[in-house]
């Protein structure tokens, strides 16, 4: 083999080494594959609706603001009709979420909508804010099954991103939690 062809060759191998991931992956995205690690345990709200506007209040009375000026992000706990077991539950594994967040947490705030915010509750969940609102976003989330529970996630903006139907993972909706804060 000449030289001149030997150079030819190393071109095209060296062409083929940059151009075939290019086509594996434009292979890919006409195969519409996405990696499974990469996508949301919760389902994205398509448009994000806005609650920032929602005149939420807490027990005491005071306002409470979804779009938060410490740039927090707020995991919702939506309680549906006779919710008693199931919510206390579902408060507690936010807690939890919120625990296992570490340096995170403090972008973190959690909220409860739907849930009487008894002096009980209040001493044993600290960190839980019962929420009253008249959302209308929210309230589309709020399940009609007796005794069960939704979440949903809201944005420091105020904006409602991603929701999670009765039944599930806590552990999904912190490693969504764990992607989302950064």
């Amino acid at each position: 083999m000449n030289p001149q062809s030997r150079k030819r060759v190393q071109l095209v191998a060296v062409a083929g080494v940059f151009l075939a991931p290019m086509l594996i992956a434009f292979g890919l995205h006409l195969a519409n594959w996405q990696p499974t690690n990469k996508r949301n345990n919760g389902t994205l709200i398509q448009p994000p609706q806005s609650v920032a506007a929602d005149a939420a209040t807490l027990p005491d009375g005071a306002a409470y603001h979804w779009d938060d000026t410490e740039f927090r992000w707020t995991l919702v706990v939506i309680a549906g009709p006779d919710c008693a077991a199931v919510c206390e539950g579902r408060i507690a594994e936010a807690e939890k979420i919120w625990s296992l967040m570490t340096q995170k947490a403090t972008r973190l705030r959690l909220a409860a909508i739907g849930v009487e915010a008894t002096p009980a509750l209040r001493e044993k969940y600290p960190r839980i804010e019962f929420v009253r609102s008249d959302s209308a976003p929210l309230a589309k989330l709020r399940p009609t099954t007796p005794d069960s529970a939704t979440a949903a996630i809201v944005d420091p903006a105020g904006l409602l991103m991603l929701r999670y139907e009765a039944g599930y993972d806590p552990a999904g909706v912190r490693q969504d939690l764990s992607r989302l804060i950064r």
